[in-house]
């Protein structure tokens, strides 16, 4: 078997440097850690260039700082499950993040891939055809070129293969070729689902963390501390409070919803009715905005043309579980976030991704920003961002955000909060302000 090349310092998963630390010292790095997860949704490129500055002769021990803060956080959010699905969300997002910046070879990416997925379950593109007797498959033959002439080529993009069973979506969603149980596409294809899995990943990792709890006095309270002013703290930062808007809640105001949260709601409003993955999306980005667990029990009750002839009282005690799971109230107790953009676009909906370029143009031109009677957009507009909307959703939602506001705007939408962020402040809603109770570090 080849020698496997070492994994980006950066990696979150490998074995934690050495932990012979004091433990306030500890707490301070798993501080500085939080300060960099909060950030990263504004900007995120931005701010991997501040707090992991390239050019710094540290750089190494920069990582293996942020890399013990992350550690301590496992431990913090295997005592708390809401903790803990913040921190798996937060984690992907910046793992993706890192991944895209500090990840430049083809080997390198490759490693990260097996080290995910299982060293087994990926492939190179020649190691395929030569392992699978493949060598002559005209299939094969025309992907690669097709790939080879590609523009995607040219941006260090490159073809890899994984099994099957790693990337169950892909195969249900046709992404990519499937042969003799693999899945063979370019590289970037693949990036939403190795985002997944690197979160289940760290979702095992933090199970395991609960094992090395109660073996030191010194470290159990530093982790009770953290999980104390932790839990008050991302609860207060992870969700708008109502108020800040003249008296009128974020949530009644549709004209700042992102594209994709907007079309779902015209389809609730229309029809009556969504698949689950809408419900859940929708209800995550409602929650957000400061809608409340009762004023959603009763907009889905309101809503859906299934309730008709159902009491409220009925509607609580069988829907409302699912609304209530969604608040971190019912089952596992997890406090849900609104997915990132590529989360979405892979496993959730995402109109750039999921309609038909005709249906995509006709609800961008006409359907959208109803309360904009100024808002008049020409094909040639439309079609610099529907011909971009299949290979990166998140840059065609940020060119369209451009035409909708006629603004130059430099930073990529990779969030829905992010989209309302900025809106709002075109529109003139007031942005909520932070809480003045954050945690002093010590």
């Amino acid at each position: 078997m080849n020698q496997r090349m070492p994994l980006p310092n950066w990696f979150l998963l490998q074995a934690p440097p050495n932990l012979n630390i004091e433990v306030q010292a500890w707490r301070k790095l798993a501080w500085n850690r939080v300060q960099l997860l909060e950030k990263l949704p504004n900007n995120p490129s931005q701010v991997v260039r501040d707090f992991f500055p390239s050019y710094e002769e540290e750089i190494d021990q920069i990582y293996d700082d942020f890399r013990l803060g992350a550690y301590l956080l496992r431990l913090v959010a295997a005592t708390n499950s809401r903790l803990e699905s913040w921190l798996i969300e937060v984690e992907g997002d910046l793992f993706e993040r890192l991944y895209y910046d500090r990840t430049e070879s083809p080997e390198e990416k490759l490693e990260i891939y097996r080290e995910v997925f299982g060293e087994e379950n990926v492939l190179k593109y020649e190691e395929f055809k030569y392992k699978m007797d493949e060598e002559n498959n005209p299939h094969l033959a025309e992907l690669y070129q097709q790939y080879h002439t590609s523009r995607s080529r040219a941006k260090g993009d490159f073809l890899i293969c994984v099994h099957y069973t790693k990337v169950p979506w892909m195969v249900s969603n046709r992404k990519g070729y499937l042969r003799k149980g693999w899945v063979v596409s370019n590289e970037t294809s693949f990036r939403g689902v190795l985002k997944k899995a690197f979160e289940r990943r760290l979702e095992k990792e933090i199970t395991k963390a609960q094992d090395l709890l109660g073996i030191r006095e010194d470290i159990d309270n530093v982790v009770q501390s953290l999980e104390q002013d932790l839990s008050k703290h991302v609860q207060i930062r992870s969700q708008y409070s109502g108020g800040d808007l003249g008296g009128q809640d974020l949530f009644l105001h549709p004209e700042v919803f992102p594209p994709c949260m907007l079309q779902i709601y015209f389809e609730i409003e229309k029809t009556g009715r969504l698949v689950h993955v809408k419900r859940l999306q929708l209800g995550f980005f409602l929650k957000r905005l400061g809608m409340s667990v009762n004023d959603q029990l009763h907009f889905w009750y309101e809503k859906s043309v299934d309730n008709v002839g159902q009491s409220f009282s009925e509607f609580q005690r069988t829907s409302g579980y699912q609304i209530r799971h969604l608040y971190g109230l019912e089952g596992g107790k997890k406090d849900y976030n609104v997915p990132q953009c590529s989360t979405i676009a892979t496993g959730y909906f995402c109109p750039y991704t999921h309609l038909a370029p005709a249906i995509l143009t006709e609800f961008l031109k006409n359907n959208y920003y109803t309360t904009k009677k100024n808002l008049t957009l020409g094909d040639s507009q439309l079609n610099s961002v529907i011909s971009i909307s299949g290979s990166n959703p998140t840059q065609a939602c940020t060119q369209y955000f451009r035409l909708v506001y006629n603004r130059t705007f430099y930073r990529k939408i990779v969030h829905p909060l992010q989209w309302t962020r900025f809106a709002m402040k075109i529109e003139g809603l007031s942005t909520p302000k932070e809480s003045e109770n954050k945690p002093t570090e010590e």
